[in-house]
């Protein structure tokens, strides 16, 4: 590419000219500075995410970027590319890339350094080249988890395992966060909540007001926490914009031919760096079922956990048939302070040939009493024919403040429309004994 820039007006500096010249445009900067990163045209995908990172401006704080690709899309190098942008620009001065180890995101940073070091950074932002130095001219950070440059920026490397609480440099804290390669397909659900602990109560409260915070991830399993910030279960960064699940190939078609290769017959490229031949040669590479989960997104649970007997499928509330059965169960709290159990209500219905649809799910603390309102309060706006508890702490109690909150409930219906007819669901209950079947919400619903 040729860079065609305006003669420099006199006593201006030549490199200032050249600089904000190339800054204003975010694909003449990246093809000029990053040429090895423009070698293919860039998908929509990719031009929606370069639109976002220059939209950033200092001491505003832009709504979250959730970027989720499949492998090879380029997505971990358009976020440490991106992070290169922030600093050179002056944007963001101090920012944490966080991966789920250690090891992880101090390879992300190590890769920030290469760009850093590259000619074309030497070039137009020599200060961005330069390590920042003591006063007796010793390096005050250039290593696999912190670099910091004499432009007055600095990214550390976090690792899940090792996150620090209340991150900051001097005076400053993280203006910008960048998440990579959190989730991990042997996470367990538990594992997966001491993640989502680590990034709300360590690492997010740990940035700046105006900080800008940017994830990238493939889908590794159904629970991990991107696939929870790509289907709305995630209860933070609640203003955040989903670019995704973006596979490598849309309306994918494919055969197995006699040898047992399998063959991409149809479907169009998401991006022209990762076209159909390239995805061929990675399903010759790496296997087919390593394609699709990694590419395509396509996962699943681990084997043998408690819902590797089932068969799943999503559908609309528009395509649910008639049920001849709704049950409304919730696992309370017997208490309301910060370190309680949380409560779940879950609603199942089950329709003529045995197939159940799962309703309605919620998870939060909150009192004994306003748990089973909720609960009701489904209960009646479904249909179903019974609020079950699960009673192994409480005991007799909970029909007490059952009938309590019912009474509630019933109160706030007629106050709003005394001419509505509801149908009250009767209570049940039962404790999770350890004979139960190891999915006990469905052994609930379908038992006579």
């Amino acid at each position: 590419m040729t860079v065609t820039a305006p003669a420099p007006q006199p006593g201006a500096d030549p490199l200032d000219e050249m600089r904000e010249h190339l800054e204003a445009d975010w694909l003449l900067w990246l093809a000029t500075l990053l040429p090895g990163y423009c070698t293919a045209p860039f998908g929509a995908h990719h031009e929606e995410f370069w639109t976002w990172v220059w939209s950033i401006e200092p001491g505003r704080r832009p709504d979250p970027k959730i970027a989720i690709w499949g492998r090879g899309g380029a997505k971990s190098t358009s976020a440490e590319a991106a992070c290169v942008a922030l600093g050179a620009r002056r944007i963001r001065r101090y920012g944490l890339y966080v991966s789920g180890i250690q090891e992880k995101a101090d390879d992300h940073v190590a890769n920030v350094g290469s760009i850093l070091e590259s000619p074309a950074i030497e070039t137009f932002y020599p200060e961005m080249a330069s390590r920042l130095v003591g006063k007796y001219g010793h390096s005050k950070g250039w290593k696999r988890n912190r670099l910091r440059t004499a432009h007055g920026f600095t990214i550390d490397a976090l690792g899940l395992d090792a996150a620090a609480r209340g991150a900051k440099l001097d005076d400053a804290r993280p203006d910008f966060i960048v998440f990579d390669d959190i989730d991990e397909e042997t996470d367990s659900l538990a594992t997966v909540e001491k993640k989502v602990k680590q990034l709300t109560r360590k690492v997010l409260p740990a940035g700046a007001r105006d900080v800008a915070v940017l994830g990238v991830q493939n889908l590794v399993h159904p629970d991990s926490v991107f696939a929870q910030l790509a289907d709305g279960r995630a209860d933070f960064l609640h203003t955040r914009t989903v670019s995704g699940p973006i596979p490598a190939i849309r309306d994918m078609e494919y055969r197995q031919d006699e040898g047992g290769r399998f063959v991409i017959t149809g479907g169009t490229a998401t991006w022209a760096g990762q076209s159909l031949q390239v995805c061929q040669e990675n399903i010759d590479d790496w296997g087919f079922s390593a394609f699709m989960a990694e590419a395509q997104h396509e996962v699943g649970a681990p084997p043998g956990g408690l819902y590797s007997h089932l068969t799943w499928r999503r559908c609309t509330f528009a395509e649910v048939p008639a049920l001849r059965r709704i049950v409304v169960w919730v696992d309370p709290a017997v208490t309301d302070k910060d370190t309680s159990d949380s409560h779940a209500i879950q609603a199942d219905g089950i329709d003529g040939a045995g197939t159940i649809y799962r309703l309605f799910s919620w998870e939060g603390r909150t009192s004994p009493l306003d748990s089973l309102k909720r609960a009701i309060r489904k209960a009646i706006e479904l249909g179903a024919e019974k609020v079950g508890v699960e009673t192994d702490q409480g005991g007799d109690t909970w029909e007490i403040v059952y009938r309590q909150a019912l009474r509630e409930v019933l109160d706030e219906i007629e106050a709003a429309d005394p001419t509505l007819v509801v149908k009250v669901p009767k209570f049940d209950e039962d404790k999770a004994g350890a004979n139960l079947p190891p999915y006990r919400g469905l052994y609930w619903m379908i038992r006579t």
